[in-house]
């Protein structure tokens, strides 16, 4: 229970008090020293109590009349606890034994206060942000100045707390607010609370229209060392998904990659077979909004082509050096072949990451001296690696 009380200095003590009541006070524009406010729930009865500390008082109550701003029009009930038919001024007048003025008090009440016709209404919006403005109006709690019948109001002191639905991050509060542009559809939500414990929420569907670039590269190439989003490296040819998780209504992408080439589709697959480095950017559009956003950069870099050839190998089964095969980096074509020193060929293949095995002729090879002959082509113009020499067959124990 809420005893709203209110106390004033007289010759023994005096107070205005009322149960389940939020006390405010008036504001007079004449400078007349400001009167209590009681407000009741709505619905609840206004009564009131003035206490007075000294024996056998007697009580008179008045009410305010504002057609002509006076005080004096007396009620038919008596005792220091009243409880008024309608909402407005009230004054009491507090009489001792003796017969002497000891308190001539005045106090507005009302059960009235609401908040009403609130709103929610869109500002501004672009592609990186959102302001919006409540709207409310409070239902009008008149007091009249005793001095010179001007009138004021009591102050609801609203407040307003914004959040959004499906609930996010930001929270805001003020009349008038911003958020960042959002990617997806929600509705913006303001709850409105005042002084009196009064709350009411208004909403407002928002339909986005921002975006934001966003991918996931998953390179096919297990010998490639990559960090996901930053960078990508080695030998060609590197053939890259990429998959768009951008954000917001797209309708409308753009990839660069690099100065290898470009691709208008959503999720696109590219090769890279030049050497050098390129950046891979994503460029997304709303084209009903013209809202765009371009990705941070993924980074490919191509090794020049090498080719590397040994001297010896071990095919023992030991998993360690059991083939004759080469070193290479961005290697398109390949070929060699491997003769004994009849000059009969043992071997032939096509294939950089496959070599020799030691076996001739489904048998295993005598150990010695064989020669090969090499020959890769990398990506660039005239890039070609010839290479031929002794590799010896070696088998241990």
């Amino acid at each position: 229970m809420i005893v709203a009380v209110l106390a004033f200095a007289t010759s023994a003590r005096a107070q205005f008090s009322a149960d389940n009541a939020v006390v405010a006070q008036t504001n007079y524009a004449s400078g007349t020293v400001n009167d209590p406010v009681f407000c009741f729930p709505e619905g609840n009865s206004l009564t009131l109590r003035y206490e007075y500390s000294g024996a056998n008082a007697t009580y008179t109550w008045y009410e305010h009349n504002a057609a002509d701003n006076s005080w004096n029009n007396e009620l038919a009930v008596s005792g220091s606890q009243f409880t008024a038919n309608e909402q407005g001024g009230y004054r009491v007048v507090v009489e001792n034994s003796l017969g002497d003025i000891v308190a001539d008090e005045r106090c507005w009440i009302y059960n009235s206060q609401a908040i009403v016709n609130e709103g929610v209404s869109l500002v501004f919006d672009d592609c990186f942000g959102v302001e919006l403005a409540a709207s409310a109006d409070s239902v009008p709690l008149i007091y009249y100045d005793p001095s010179d019948g001007s009138f004021g109001g009591v102050r609801y002191n609203l407040s307003f707390e914004w959040y959004t639905r499906p609930e996010g991050e930001d929270v805001r509060a003020g009349r008038e607010v911003s958020f960042d542009a959002p990617y997806e559809d929600l509705t913006y939500v303001v709850s409105i609370t005042d002084r009196f414990g009064n709350n009411v929420e208004a909403s407002m569907d928002y339909q986005a229209i921002a975006v934001m670039a966003a991918f996931e590269a998953d390179v096919r190439k297990d010998t490639v060392m990559n960090e996901r989003h930053t960078e990508a490296e080695g030998s060609a040819p590197i053939e890259i998904k990429f998959n768009d998780e951008s954000k917001g209504p797209v309708n409308a992408w753009d990839w660069t990659f690099g100065d290898a080439g470009r691709s208008v589709e959503q999720n696109p697959l590219f090769v890279f077979s030049q050497v050098g480095t390129d950046s891979v950017t994503l460029k997304v559009v709303n084209r009903n909004s013209g809202c765009e956003s371009i990705s941070d950069p993924f980074v490919v870099n191509i090794w020049e082509s090498e080719l590397e050839v040994p001297n010896v190998f071990t095919p023992n089964g030991d998993g360690i050096n059991d083939e004759f095969r080469v070193a290479y980096k961005s290697i398109k074509k390949f070929e060699m072949v491997v003769y004994n020193r009849w000059g009969r060929k043992v071997y032939e293949g096509s294939d950089p990451a496959r070599g020799w095995d030691g076996d001739v002729g489904g048998k295993t090879g005598t150990p010695g001296v064989y020669f090969y002959y090499i020959r890769g082509e990398g990506y660039n113009e005239n890039e070609v690696h010839e290479r031929q020499g002794a590799v010896h067959l070696i088998r241990g124990k």
